[in-house]
């Protein structure tokens, strides 16, 4: 079990500085800005050196990569029905990302910005969830039709 943990830590926080740095790359590329800009010019301008605020921020997108690397543990409780498990995995992960978004500079502490990040962090939540129930399904249903030859 441990190194279960210990493989989804690392996992997941290579994951998050990869999806982290790719979209800040692609945020860079489109603003044709001359220097790589790792989250918002204020949240670089709070550091003394744009290396120093790419530092911060790879530690903050290996911990959001963490947070659902992690907490897709909650779907492994068997006794737990999908609802219930779906519902607590979305509760956790917005509880824990909300705040690293907060803190990489990715929207101020605003209500307005609050509510539209919420309702896009659900939109794209509800768009996951839709994408890995129908693979898990299919299996579900290829599962069931090996059984039936077998029987």
């Amino acid at each position: 079990m441990i190194s279960k943990v210990i493989n989804r830590l690392v996992f997941g926080g290579a994951i998050g500085v990869t999806v982290g740095f790719l979209i800040a790359l692609g945020t860079s590329l489109a603003y044709q800005s001359d220097t790589f800009m790792p989250s918002s010019p204020a949240f670089v301008g709070r550091f003394s050196t744009n290396t120093q605020a790419t530092l911060i921020s790879a530690g903050l997108w290996a911990l959001m990569g963490v947070t659902f690397s992690v907490g897709s543990f909650i779907f492994e409780t068997a006794y737990w029905s999908i609802t219930k498990q779906t519902a607590v995995h979305l509760v956790v992960t917005y509880a824990l990302f909300t705040p690293l978004a907060l803190l990489a500079g990715w929207f101020p502490l605003d209500h307005e910005w609050l509510v539209s990040f919420s309702i896009e962090f659900l939109v794209i939540y509800l768009i996951m969830w839709i994408i890995f129930m129908t693979i898990a399904k299919a299996r579900v249903r290829k599962l069931n039709e090996a059984i039936k030859k077998r029987s």
